[in-house]
């Protein structure tokens, strides 16, 4: 019989066991939550630095932010969430859920100290101010609320709610909460002063009574005054509260609001439904503008800039109504600060920011601090940069007080518009018309007396490309009839009379009016025969140029028909080394351009100064180096004459001789032929046999399958020559780095200081122009070659902000152009584009990096340095670049959505076989079977046998009367020379 005490124990045992295997099982548990969790935080403190190491390098990443400010908020990192959204606001507005985010977390840690409230109040200020919130407003109340038993209390709680009337009680649509809860806060306050039930009311509580009742009434005649939403409930409300009779005007205010809500609700109903806020708003505005009121004006607009922060053109059109109907700088000032917050890329509104800050009368630093913002901004234009320096000087010209001790002031003017100057030379299409220039020679010569640096002035803006426009030489002559003399004026328009090919007739027209008003007989005279005898020879070029296009033309118009019914087979190409037809119709736009580019110089001083077409601001014009002599351009100006006549007699002196037993008239010239008969002059003796001319104009090639020198693609080098070499000779250019973009401020040393790197600098020589100015590009000297092929790795590397070409110095024409990027489909590299400008590579690469291994990471930018959005990151492998593109591709960096491919540039290169457009070369055009034939057939049509038979042939580069395809023997397919076609002419057999 077993023991019922010893059961009792084994069960007692067995239980604790029990107990003890449960105790560690949750140990167990507990230690793998701890670890687990440590490995999330460890995790979680590697990403926050890293998205702190991305703001170091780029602040303006905006989501980059946000998920900073996500993560710390997840770990409880109170004081780095504070300092996280505290960098972000003096960057960025934030947008309302943002700010009530921020504002709820700071309220709860407030509590009752009244520091902290007053650090949340502070807090409250900066939120609505940035955009319009009633939400934000209610929260505002509610805080305040909760400080009513402080000292003046309620006079802060009521101070808070009249700003958020005035701020948004006018907002139709959400308005009306905040008047109801005005209207319940005061109630609350009514119904304190009543006294208890049972008990009389002592005089002070009815008269407490009476104060309050009346500002509860007076907050319900406010609030059915304006045009809300629910504004017949809140009526309905207001004779209930008040169990009595409506006063009459209350009522006619009221009936008044409601009719002008019943006009506006249907935009605000389109508000609500229709995609396009934008143009409902903008209705929106004008209607209230016209049947409104100003406070209803700016209500609807900080409406329209909450929902469209990012539209320059709301922000200009806001800022342009508070300048226009209101001129009251302390609203206007804090809206364009917004703005260009908002919109730091629109050059408009900065400008107009400035002219207000000068209104009200800011301090100079104030002023210049705003311009200093706004040159840092990163425009995409510069035409951006041209305005804000155009706004700038001109508000220190009106600093000037000319009456008085202006010379500090004009020094400051004088230092800053030159600075000016040179920043927009370094900025692609920055000042294309030098009207800064322009503007400082005019102040030169009105206010300071200095006609001559105005005249230099001057001289430099005709100098960079703009001395075949009339309208520039008007501008110069203006200038120099305002505040110069009748010698420089004279001798201005002979000038101009001789450069201008764009509108020469204004020039004769202000020529002759000026000898008239200021000349005597003898002078009236020679400008008259000037005139006439410049304008006779523009004449006689335009006539020749129109009889050009007219002959063109009507060859064009012939050949129209035939072209038109032929068909192309795709799957037949040019063959290599056709000469291509010339017939090709120019417009009269390129017939003047060529003439243009003839009539672009001017004389003075009896000497001939030529003036080179308009080039970008890489390089500035030396007056020094266009000068030519007389002799030469005469040479150059027969040559022209004579290639002209050459190409008019070439075209009519070919004759196509009669088929073999042709009967017909023996030797009739082609349509348009203006020559004599066709017999060969005396003492002719024939070309030689298988030698066929060229075609009229023809220049031939200087090897077979040479591309023509000025269709060779441009390489990513420096495409100037490498002129100014000076003594570099054969013996040293193979030790010579030309070294091309440079800053216009980088000197000798600098060069000496960045290349000294790569070996010893024997020689520097940085080429300047006559005033001693650099013109950007120096040649570099090493002692042996391994240094130059050492400094070339230097090539496109940022020097002072700018991408420096490296390259050897070699001649142009001998040298063989490369292009140092593949120019094909590379499938490991990927193609981005829509990138915004502050964009660094390291923030790139930081993006790209999460999908492979990185092997390059190229920005695009132009010659000054600014980037232009695109960048090529080259990845180790393909399969990685994949992943990427479809992990990235619409992928978004702050305000902009980016584009990724796989890096396949269009092929630019022109193609052996490819048709390649030159000067006179014309139109390619093709036979049935896709042979290419030249404008003057060497081999007669008429001696042709049929389609089938040519489109075996097979012509060379160099000459038509290459060998055939065809079988030997073949006489009705064999060639014929020169000797054979002037036998058939003269009937020789």
């Amino acid at each position: 019989m077993a023991d019922p005490t010893a059961d009792e124990n084994n069960k007692e045992m067995q239980d604790s066991d029990d107990e003890e295997k449960a105790d560690v099982e949750m140990e167990c548990e507990k230690d793998s939550d701890s670890n687990d969790s440590d490995s999330e935080n460890e995790e979680s403190e590697r990403q926050v630095a890293e998205l702190q190491k991305q703001i170091s390098k780029n602040p303006y990443l905006y989501d980059v932010h946000i998920d900073l400010i996500k993560l710390l908020k997840q770990l409880g990192e109170l004081e780095q969430l504070r300092d996280a959204r505290q960098r972000m606001s003096e960057l960025f507005p934030l947008a309302e859920g943002l700010w009530l985010e921020w504002l709820k977390d700071e309220i709860s840690l407030a509590g009752d100290d009244q520091k902290e409230r007053k650090k949340v109040e502070e807090l409250f200020e900066r939120a609505v101010k940035d955009y319009l919130s009633v939400k934000i407003w209610l929260e505002y109340v509610q805080f305040s609320i909760g400080g009513m038993a402080s000292q003046d209390g309620v006079i802060k709680i009521r101070e808070v709610f009249e700003k958020a009337l005035s701020s948004a009680g006018l907002h139709v649509a959400h308005g009306s909460s905040l008047w109801e809860a005005y209207r319940e806060f005061e109630n609350a306050i009514l119904m304190g002063v009543m006294p208890a039930p049972g008990q009389v009311a002592t005089k002070q509580q009815e008269d407490d009574f009476d104060v309050q009742h009346k500002r509860i009434m007076t907050l319900f005649k406010r609030q059915l005054s304006v045009p809300l939403n629910d504004m017949e409930e809140s009526f309905t409300e207001y004779k209930e509260w008040l169990q009595g009779e409506i006063d009459s005007q209350i009522k006619q205010q009221f009936h008044k609001a409601l009719e002008y809500y019943k006009k506006i609700q249907p935009y605000e109903k389109d508000l609500l439904t229709k995609e396009d806020k934008k143009e409902v708003y903008t209705s929106y505005i004008d209607y209230e503008i016209s049947h409104g009121t100003a406070a209803r004006v700016i209500c609807l607009y900080e409406r329209s800039v909450q929902e469209n922060c990012l539209e320059p053109e709301v922000w200009i059109n806001y800022t342009k109504y508070l300048d226009a109907k209101l001129r009251d700088e302390t609203l206007s000032i804090p809206v364009f600060e917004r703005s260009v917050r908002n919109c730091p890329w629109c050059s408009q509104l900065w400008s107009d920011y400035l002219l207000t800050l000068e209104r009200a009368k800011k301090s100079h630093q104030t002023i210049k601090g705003t311009v200093d913002r706004a040159l840092s901004c990163g425009f995409a234009e510069g035409g951006s940069y041209l305005q804000i320096w155009t706004t700038y000087c001109d508000y220190l010209r009106r600093w000037i007080l000319w009456d008085e001790d202006h010379e500090e002031q004009l020094t400051l003017f004088r230092a800053n518009i030159e600075k000016a100057v040179e920043h927009l030379y370094t900025i692609p299409d920055g000042d294309p018309t030098g009207s800064l220039r322009q503007f400082w020679a005019t102040i030169e010569a009105r206010y300071c007396k200095n006609v001559t640096k105005g005249r230099e002035l001057w001289n430099e803006i005709m100098t960079e490309g703009h001395g075949n426009e009339a309208a520039m030489w008007l501008n110069f002559y203006h200038f120099e009839r305002c505040y110069g003399d009748n010698k420089h004026c004279r001798k201005l328009l002979q000038r101009a009379l001789n450069s201008v090919s764009d509108w020469p007739e204004s020039i004769v027209d202000a020529f002759i009016n000026f000898e008239r008003e200021e000349g005597d007989l003898e002078q009236y005279e020679s400008a008259l025969a000037k005139c006439n005898a410049q304008m006779d020879r523009i004449k006689e070029r335009r006539k020749q140029a129109a009889e050009k296009e007219e002959v063109e033309k009507s060859k064009f118009q012939q050949k129209g028909g035939k072209k038109q019914q032929k068909t192309f087979d795709k799957g037949h190409h040019t063959d290599k080394g056709h000469h291509t037809d010339k017939k090709q119709q120019f417009s009269k736009k390129d017939k003047k351009t060529k003439f243009d580019k003839r009539q672009n110089c001017s004389y003075d001083s009896g000497e001939k100064v030529f003036v080179k077409p308009y080039q970008k601001k890489e390089t500035k014009s030396d007056d020094t180096s266009e000068r030519i002599s007389l002799d030469e351009d005469q040479k150059a100006s027969n040559g022209l004459k004579r290639k002209a006549e050459n190409d008019q007699s070439s075209e009519s002196v070919f004759k196509v001789p009669p088929p073999p037993g042709f009967k017909g008239q023996k030797s009739g010239p082609p349509p348009g032929y203006k020559g004599k008969k066709s017999e060969p002059p005396p003492g002719f003796k024939g070309h030689k046999a298988g030698v066929t001319e060229p075609p009229p104009g023809f220049k031939g090639k200087s090897s077979e399958g040479e591309e023509p020198p000025a269709k060779v693609q441009k390489t990513d080098g420096d495409d100037r020559l490498h002129e100014g070499q000076g003594d570099v000779g054969p013996d040293k250019s193979s030790c010579t780095a030309f070294v091309s973009n440079l800053a216009y401020d980088v000197d000798e040393d600098n060069i000496k200081d960045t290349f000294s790197q790569f070996g010893e600098i024997k020689d520097v020589r940085l080429i300047k122009n006559f005033k001693g100015r650099s013109k950007g590009y120096a040649y570099i000297e090493f002692p042996d070659e391994l240094c130059v092929i050492e400094a070339l790795k230097f090539d496109r590397t940022p020097l002072d902000g700018r991408p420096v070409y490296v390259s050897r110095c070699e001649d142009k024409s001998v040298r063989k152009p490369q292009f140092k990027f593949a120019t094909d489909l590379e499938k490991n590299k990927l193609f981005i584009k829509g990138l915004p400008f502050t964009c660094t590579k390291e923030a790139l690469s930081n993006i790209f990096s999460q999908h492979g291994k990185l092997k390059d990471v190229r920005l695009v930018t132009y010659r000054s340095g600014a980037p232009k959005g695109l960048a090529y990151v080259e990845y180790e492998n393909e399969n990685e670049a994949t992943q990427a593109v479809m992990k990235t591709d619409g992928l978004a960096i702050g305000e902009h959505t980016i584009s990724v491919a796989i890096s396949c540039p269009p092929d630019r290169r022109p193609q052996k076989d490819q048709f390649i457009p030159s000067l006179g070369s014309g139109k390619k055009e093709t036979d049935i079977r896709g042979k290419a034939r030249t404008q003057v057939s060497l081999l007669p049509r008429a001696l042709k046998t049929g389609g089938a038979a040519s489109s075996n042939e097979k012509s060379s580069s160099k000459s038509s009367s290459a060998a055939t395809n065809e079988k030997p023997g073949s006489k009705e397919q064999s060639g014929k020379s020169n000797d054979d076609f002037r036998k058939m002419l003269l009937g020789i057999k």
